[in-house]
């Protein structure tokens, strides 16, 4: 190959949001795969840090190149290398279906790749400004078009893969088992009983304004062990480990502290024998959704319909998360509060929602008959 000339048979998917967004996604993608795939090209996808090894596992993609957000976004040797190694992949065609896109971010990739076609979005303004939208509009050579309606993500994603040319595609629900081998970790597997049926709590959140009240989970475990029996596992990332040890501290139930001692994979897999999940509005959703696992979530309005509840245009029977809000004339705000709150006091929309509301919601999904639960679908 001379230099300078693209390669026809490749391809660069462009993935940089968050872990949540990536499991929402995850069908999506492996349509946009298969679509270029059946083509007889190979597709390598620059994914999120956060994520990145995950996807490797998932083998969706021929390649994964992980992009550091910070680092991309701090350090020019680090930006300037990642860039020198993206635009020697030559890939042809460029892929970035992100809706609200990023100026700084996946649009400059795009411009980066030195691919012929660039495919994008053409998105909305929730993370880019009008003039950056304008200027990075001019970086692709097609914007696919996109409902300017409020939209549930799974549709949305939907909607940009009908775009690329599979019009038969219907938005549904993830199916990470049948993508995924779900390894535990022999330290969790030694920590449980044989047998042991478990729970998961996921306390934390990206804000503490969207964090459920810790004394309501607390509440909750011991509901849960009066009512079952299980066993509690509190799951989160590093940040959430005093959260974590502030509810075992106050706990009367058994409950284990998991907080920042699992990768990606291996929360995957936690989350995927649980009998239960409840979580503030995280990743931990949409994990479990795409496992399969009933799913209570604690839902505030700041994205109110984009993420949750779920939409979908087929289903497969799986459990789909059930959602509680406490609903108020703000929703849809992007978590910009109009009320002023206290330092550790979440925002109205997620304090005001009661206890014996998330009970009633655990119960619609609890069975009188040896404490299992059932896979009712909740929109």
């Amino acid at each position: 190959m001379q230099k300078g000339t693209l390669r026809p048979d490749s391809v660069l998917l462009i993935r940089l949001d968050a872990i949540g967004d990536f499991v929402l996604w995850l069908d999506a993608a492996q349509a946009t795969v298969k679509h270029y795939k059946a083509q007889g090209k190979s597709v390598v996808l620059v994914a999120n840090a956060a994520w990145a090894e995950w996807a490797k596992e998932l083998a969706i993609f021929d390649d994964v190149i992980a992009l550091d957000r910070r680092k991309y976004e701090q350090e020019p040797l680090y930006r300037f290398r990642l860039g020198r190694r993206i635009r020697k992949l030559k890939c042809s065609i460029a892929v970035q279906p992100t809706y609200s896109r990023e100026f700084f971010w996946g649009d400059a990739v795009v411009r980066i790749s030195g691919a012929s076609e660039r495919i994008g979005s053409a998105g909305d303004n929730s993370n880019i400004s009008p003039w950056q939208k304008r200027i990075s509009d001019r970086w692709y050579t097609r914007l696919i078009s996109a409902t300017p309606a409020p939209c549930m993500e799974l549709v949305r994603n939907a909607e940009f893969i009908r775009g690329l040319g599979e019009i038969s595609f219907l938005a549904k629900a993830p199916n990470l088992r049948a993508m995924s081998t779900l390894r535990k970790g022999e330290s969790f597997l030694a920590a449980m009983q044989q047998d042991q049926r478990y729970y998961v709590l996921f306390p934390g959140a990206s804000w503490d304004g969207r964090q459920w009240p810790v004394a309501s989970f607390v509440q909750i475990a011991a509901r849960l062990y009066h009512e079952t029996g299980w066993h509690g596992v509190i799951c989160g990332g590093n940040v959430d480990r005093q959260l974590a040890e502030d509810i075992c501290g106050l706990s009367r139930a058994p409950l284990m502290n998991w907080a920042g001692r699992t990768d990606l994979p291996q929360l995957a897999a936690i989350l995927s024998e649980a009998q239960l999940l409840l979580t503030n509005e995280t990743s931990a959703v949409h994990i479990a959704a795409a496992a399969g696992v009933p799913t209570v979530c604690i839902l505030g309005g700041g994205h109110y319909g984009r993420f949750m509840p779920y939409l979908v245009e087929q289903t497969d029977g799986r459990s789909l998360p059930y959602a509680i809000t406490h609903q108020m004339p703000c929703f849809g705000c992007n978590w910009h509060c109009i009320y002023t709150r206290s330092n550790g006091v979440p925002v109205p929309c997620i304090d005001r929602i009661t206890e014996e509301e998330v009970w009633n919601a655990i119960s619609t999904i609890l069975r009188p008959v040896t404490g299992t639960f059932s896979c009712r679908t909740s929109h």
